[in-house]
């Protein structure tokens, strides 16, 4: 039946020759998945991305349609979209048993290529390979062409009618058709509208108008009921996403994310650790290898390559090309990349492999419009320098909200300036398979080293010190604000009160040679430091920032930075005695009073008097929050026994107590002290 079936096409293709010898010379025949352009095409691994795979499959029907015409796959840059599609294009050509080709068409969308950005010769393509997948298509769309001579200088949507959908129409009994596949990958390559009359392209517009414009064809095209179905795979930019949700799109368009589907960290590491069996083979082909140094690459290496990857497609095969460098040791290549950063290995820098993912990133950045790009990497600078003291919980938009308050822009202006970035950031949500419990923004770790290696980002490096300043200053600008009358109604105030020792550390790690200490301390001496630590341990309930207020490192991170400046001890003084003040008001409170910050506050406080030596403190009895205390237990014994002494381990507040005769020497009642945390809980 088979080989029948391709006698009979062969013959209708060789009449009709002269009709796809026009369709063949006007399509974009390097966007065809065997074309020689894209040779050899990217596949996945064996033994990796099965998940989606056999989602595709179990989605599509070669003889029976599926209830949704439309699958739309997206994931971030790097994720092996294309080469899903290439996987399943040469299924399809490989299908057995078939009296008919299931692959009807393919059209793989790149950025760089002139006839492959563009959605002008993207119905021609369709065209022409539909003509050839099915030939009683020919004579069909040879009779259009005779009637419309100048049918490519026609609109889009013309084009769509004349060549595709009148000549399936004329078919009749399209129901007992058999089905075919449509694949459109990279969609968010499709980047320029071909309108070259234009002095000056609005670059991002242009390519939003065309990608909808790409959408809104296969839509018209499965609205007609024809035997074809469509796959579409794309990075999740934000009009793409919110066109597809749209509600004539969402009943017929079955989503799937494939950043969120299967176990990326498993297929990576598939693929690398058979990658790198087949360099050690090399390796051990080449010569012998030292015996001291065990098996190459060994298991440890392994493991840190594959961690390194975060489970990134792209980075894995990327890291893979630059260790099987034939002119370099892969032995040294692996060592290398696994031991230190890219923003601070020359030979990374310099890396031809990671020249592609370099060029990628260059390519998303430069996606964004010249007029938005200084704002962008503001914000940018913020995200690096901030995000990860938010908890995972706050999400993107949300963190994203509050560093923009807190540098001054307008509501929103921050999520606007880098929503074209949705390939590198988890701008719509945070990290489905999070790893720690901060929030973590990039989608992988090597786009903010790129961003901070200027040899490799060129006109986007960012600078962390404008970034730090920035927040700083909107730290103590909220701070100068705070009364104890004051409400916590933003995010900004509690991020402020709680996290601005941490960027004053931050910073002077940064600037140690010009640390601008003088405009901080005279800030710091005129902000009412007691009422924002009292702020801070009363709003510190864990839902806004990631840490509890951790005193050791509020006063260490003052002590790091101010030490060496005489002129600055009054801030650390002011600071140190305002926290303690802050504590003694809550001692002075009944326990009920007591907020949920308040005993890992107490709890650090204590931890960080202790002494070098064992048994020894930075503190003496004449401390207020030490009088504070014995007060306390001699008014209400039980209070310390129910609370102080649970809110830390038994070592270092105990220590306290009895250092200090605040002890009660009684037993903790073991019902009520397990919903305490101890320190070792509380601890990073």
């Amino acid at each position: 039946m088979r080989d029948a079936y391709e006698i009979r096409k062969a013959q209708l293709i060789d009449l009709r020759t002269p009709v796809l010898q026009f369709l063949y010379e006007h399509a974009a025949t390097g966007a065809m998945h065997d074309s020689d352009e894209r040779y050899p095409p990217p596949l996945c691994h064996p033994g990796t991305r099965e998940v989606v795979i056999i989602r595709i499959k179990d989605w599509y029907g070669f003889l029976t349609r599926p209830n949704k015409p439309i699958m739309w796959i997206h994931a971030p840059a790097g994720y092996g979209k294309t080469a899903i599609a290439g996987t399943i294009s040469k299924w399809l050509e490989e299908v057995e048993g078939l009296n008919f080709s299931p692959l009807g068409a393919t059209f793989y969308f790149w950025r760089t290529s002139p006839e492959r950005n563009s959605p002008a010769r993207f119905i021609i393509t369709i065209a022409y390979q539909l003509a050839t997948s099915i030939p009683e298509l020919v004579p069909h769309i040879d009779r259009a062409l005779k009637q419309n001579p100048i049918i490519l200088k026609k609109a889009l949507e013309v084009q769509l009618m004349k060549l595709i959908i009148e000549p399936f129409k004329a078919l009749g009994e399209l129901d007992i058709m058999p089905n075919r596949l449509i694949i459109v990958d990279g969609l968010d390559e499709c980047i320029n509208s071909d309108q070259e009359c234009r002095v000056e392209r609005c670059y991002a517009e242009d390519q939003e108008k065309a990608q909808i414009r790409i959408l809104e064809l296969i839509h018209t095209l499965q609205s007609h009921c024809l035997p074809l179905s469509f796959l579409i795979l794309s990075r999740p930019e934000a009009w793409i996403k919110q066109h597809i949700q749209s509600s004539p799109f969402a009943r017929v368009v079955e989503e799937v994310d494939l950043y969120a589907l299967g176990d990326h960290l498993y297929d990576t590491e598939t693929y690398i650790r058979a990658e790198l069996s087949r360099i050690a083979a090399r390796v051990k082909a080449d010569g012998p290898v030292d015996q001291d140094e065990g098996e190459w690459p060994g298991e440890d290496m392994v493991k840190a390559l594959v961690w390194r990857t975060k489970g990134h497609m792209l980075y894995g095969s990327t890291a893979i090309r630059h260790i099987d460098n034939p002119y370099g040791d892969p032995r040294t290549l692996l060592k290398n990349l696994v031991e230190s950063p890219s923003h601070t290995n020359p030979d990374l820098a310099h890396s031809s492999s990671f020249s592609s993912l370099n060029e990628l990133y260059l390519q998303i950045m430069r996606s964004c419009p010249e007029s938005n790009r200084t704002l962008m990497i503001q914000v940018l600078e913020d995200i690096c320098r901030c995000f990860r003291l938010f908890s995972v919980d706050v999400g993107f938009q949300r963190a994203v909200d509050t560093v923009d308050y807190l540098s001054g822009r307008v509501p929103g202006e921050g999520y606007r300036a880098i929503r074209l970035l949705h390939a590198v950031l988890n701008i719509s949500g945070g990290d489905p398979r999070p790893s720690g419990l901060t929030l973590n923004p990039f989608i992988h770790s090597s786009f903010p080293e790129f961003l901070l290696n200027s040899r490799l980002s060129w006109e986007f490096a960012i600078d962390q010190q404008k970034g730090t300043r920035r927040i700083l200053s909107g730290c103590l600008d909220c701070m100068s604000k705070i009364t104890l009358q004051s409400e916590m109604k933003r995010d900004a105030d509690v991020f402020a009160v709680l996290m601005w020792p941490t960027l004053v550390g931050n910073l002077r790690s940064l600037e140690p040679l010009n640390f601008p200490y003088v405009d901080v301390v005279e800030n710091l001496l005129s902000i009412d430091l007691v009422a924002c630590s009292i702020k801070a341990i009363a709003s510190d309930d864990g839902r806004i920032i990631h840490r509890y207020l951790d005193t050791s490192r509020y006063v260490g991170d003052l002590y790091c930075s101010f030490m060496s400046e005489p002129l600055a001890q009054r801030a650390v003084t002011h600071a140190v005695s305002s926290l303690e003040n802050s504590l003694v008001h809550f001692l002075r409170q009944s326990l009920i009073e007591w907020p949920f910050g308040f005993d890992y506050a107490f709890a650090n406080f204590v931890r960080w008097c202790r002494g070098n030596e064992e048994g020894t403190w930075t503190i003496d009895n004449n401390n207020q929050v030490v009088k504070a205390v014995r007060k306390l237990r001699e008014e209400r014994p039980q209070h310390i026994f129910d609370s102080l002494r649970r809110s830390g381990s038994n070592v270092c507040v105990e220590e306290f107590l009895r250092a200090f005769d605040c002890y009660y020497d009684e037993p903790i009642d073991s019902d009520s002290s397990s919903v305490y945390l101890s320190c070792d809980d509380m601890s990073d």
